[in-house]
């Protein structure tokens, strides 16, 4: 469960582009996430968006005064969007990579994932995620995720099938066109446990990964802003997924 204990935010500096005073002056923050990631963020049936990323950010523009405005955006196009102007902040279960490092500021973690790996339910041949190292394996991973980079790293022999939602790269197990997804486990252990009669787990992490608001670099202001409330969080990340 994700308990916010709110404080005030510091006060933001004078003028400038920080992407703060850019929000202050339309009077909304606008955040990208790409919605999807159960249990951080999704859609619900009115169109709306809910999920712990969802309610991180509420209470955000909320401290801030400002109107908060979502927007769905596909994740290989999410820092682009940042870098671009076209949202403000990125809350949408990020991993911290030094690659993504060079590109945005990070606030300070708000959550640990690990990667894991899921196959149909039954298939044997699969023990350990050491197993799938093997040429004639096929791993489908969501294209651009830590998922992908993790397959590419720890599991060098295998085929990578790439998909553009980690829903699909699921499917594709499902319907027998890869051996199994490797994703995070939040994620996977809510799809598993919608589907019990067709896939299984194995859930023993083999990455540790830190969850992140992503922030453009010319922005201290917001950064500081997103700081204090993190710093203000009391987060059981075991009650979540254990």
């Amino acid at each position: 469960v994700l308990t916010l204990a709110l404080v005030g935010c510091p006060p933001a500096g004078e003028g400038g582009n920080d992407a703060l005073e850019l929000a202050k002056r339309r009077g909304k923050l606008i955040v990208g996430l790409d919605a999807g990631y159960i249990p951080f963020e999704s859609r619900t049936n009115d169109g709306g968006y809910e999920g712990y990323d969802v309610d991180l950010v509420q209470c955000l523009a909320d401290e801030l005064g400002l109107e908060l405005e979502i927007k769905n955006v596909t994740w290989d196009g999410i820092i682009p969007a940042l870098k671009t102007g076209k949202i403000d902040l990125i809350c949408s279960g990020m991993s911290v990579t030094e690659d993504r490092k060079r590109a945005v500021a990070f606030s300070q973690p708000y959550f640990q994932v690990g990667q894991v790996v899921v196959k149909r339910k039954g298939d044997d041949r699969f023990k350990s995620w050491q197993d799938l190292n093997d040429a004639a394996v096929r791993i489908a991973t969501q294209q651009g995720t830590t998922g992908e980079f993790a397959t590419e790293r720890e599991i060098p022999k295998a085929e990578i099938v790439r998909f553009d939602k980690v829903d699909e790269a699921c499917l594709a197990v499902i319907q027998g066109n890869a051996d199994a997804v490797i994703f995070d486990h939040p994620y996977l252990v809510k799809y598993v446990n919608d589907r019990p009669d067709q896939l299984e787990g194995l859930w023993e992490p083999f990455t540790s990964e830190a969850i992140a608001v992503a922030i453009r670099k010319d922005s201290p202001q917001l950064l500081a802003a997103a700081a204090a409330l993190l710093k203000s969080m009391e987060t059981s990340a075991d009650a979540v997924v254990g």
